[in-house]
């Protein structure tokens, strides 16, 4: 019986301390038309936690993270804005600033701007003004998503749906 509950012990220490080291905070939960959205800060990213990217690759470990309904996220970083939706799992859609090329092969490759982006990204710069994070990227003056592929082969089995 002493060693069970030494057992119960060690497991709920163990539980607390993986608990309290996650540096990811809840700033902002609402409901919308479109689901819950929440907000949060995660702070002291360790390089392995995302894959690095263009958008994602500085020194800063720090970013935003936005869930929209367990099916949307988007991640802001000082240097750019990224979106993965549970729908195109093996796509990741860096915000864009410039024009939307003319060729119609060239428009496949970007996601126009939608409601819930916009409402989602209005909220998120009110954020940054609040937590004075002034280095990060904001979505003002974007008018689509440009679209990467990261996984060829689709989504693998045992990967959990998250941010990017």
């Amino acid at each position: 019986m002493k060693n069970v509950s030494t057992k119960i012990l060690l497991l709920f220490l163990i539980t607390l301390g993986v608990s309290c080291s996650t540096q990811k905070g809840l700033i902002k939960k609402e409901k919308t038309e479109f689901g819950t959205v929440k907000y949060y800060v995660q702070t002291d990213l360790k390089n392995d936690n995302y894959v690095k990217t263009e958008v994602n690759n500085s020194n800063k470990q720090n970013r935003i993270v936005i869930k929209v309904a367990d099916s949307v996220y988007y991640s802001l970083y000082s240097n750019g804005i990224n979106k993965r939706t549970k729908k195109s799992k093996n796509s990741v859609y860096r915000l864009f600033y410039g024009e939307i090329p003319k060729e119609l092969d060239a428009q496949i490759a970007y996601q126009k701007i939608s409601e819930l982006d916009s409402l989602v990204l209005t909220k998120s710069d009110k954020i940054l003004d609040s937590l004075k994070w002034n280095d990060f990227k904001r979505w003002n003056g974007a008018k689509a998503f440009e679209t990467e592929i990261i996984y060829y082969h689709g989504f693998l089995k045992n990967n959990k749906f998250e941010p990017y």
